[in-house]
């Protein structure tokens, strides 16, 4: 299976739950505790961004490296991108 297979595979099972308790569960589920919170850092760190705070202050307050921040700062550069109507 290669990654366009893998993420259709993701996107069709998640599109079918109909409750956000349900999705928090499927997510506990497949996921482990550390791969929920590097997913929530990302998350922050785009909030962050879009608040206008430094990249340096972002890395600082997450503990994490600035290259890490730097690549949230270009998903945001990107124009079709589809987080930053969901932030």
């Amino acid at each position: 299976m290669k990654y366009p297979e893998w993420l259709k595979l993701v996107t069709d099972t998640l599109w079918r739950i109909d409750t956000i308790t349900d999705l928090s569960g499927v997510l506990a589920d497949l996921l482990t505790p550390a791969e929920i919170t590097e997913i929530a850092d990302r998350i922050r760190l785009l909030k962050m961004l879009q608040e206008g705070k430094t990249q340096r202050t972002i890395a600082e307050e997450l503990a994490i490296s600035v290259t890490t921040v730097s690549r949230g700062n270009r998903i945001l550069q990107y124009e079709d991108n589809t987080i930053s109507k969901y932030l």
